[in-house]
């Protein structure tokens, strides 16, 4: 009398899976089986059944990889495009806020008082300020 889990550790001393070895044992009865019968059924699943389910399993690996590749470089690629945009950004900020500073600077004297822009410049002071901080 054979059990189910003495039938798998069977099959895995032959180096197979417990999930093929179940398929492969699919059409005995376990119960009243031989070695003879066990290594018989093994030997049938071994054929085309288990080449065409290796070679799925294989196509999947494959799939899997590129996907995975795929998304990777997605991720670099975002990755390198937000980086350019901060560098972009930190570029037009250092260009254009001291040029509105000293034009606003320059008008002040004419009547010209703004509330947004003295908030954008108090804004960027604090930002230049603590950029310095760091650097110290």
């Amino acid at each position: 009398m054979v059990t189910k889990k003495e039938a798998n550790e069977f099959a895995q001393k032959y180096n197979w899976t417990i999930k093929d070895a179940e398929r492969a044992y699919a059409n005995i009865t376990l119960e009243n089986a031989t070695e003879q019968e066990l290594i018989t059924a093994l030997l049938a699943f071994a054929g085309p059944e288990l080449l065409e389910r290796q070679r799925l399993q294989a196509a999947q690996k494959a799939q899997v990889t590129k996907k995975k590749n795929y998304i990777e470089k997605i991720e670099a690629d975002f990755a390198s495009k937000i980086e350019e945009a901060d560098r972009q950004v930190s570029e037009l900020r250092s260009t254009f806020l001291p040029l509105i500073a000293k034009l606003y600077n320059f008008a002040k004297p004419f009547g010209l008082k703004d509330p947004w822009i003295e908030a954008l410049l108090v804004t960027y002071n604090n930002f230049l300020s603590n950029q310095n901080d760091e650097v110290a």
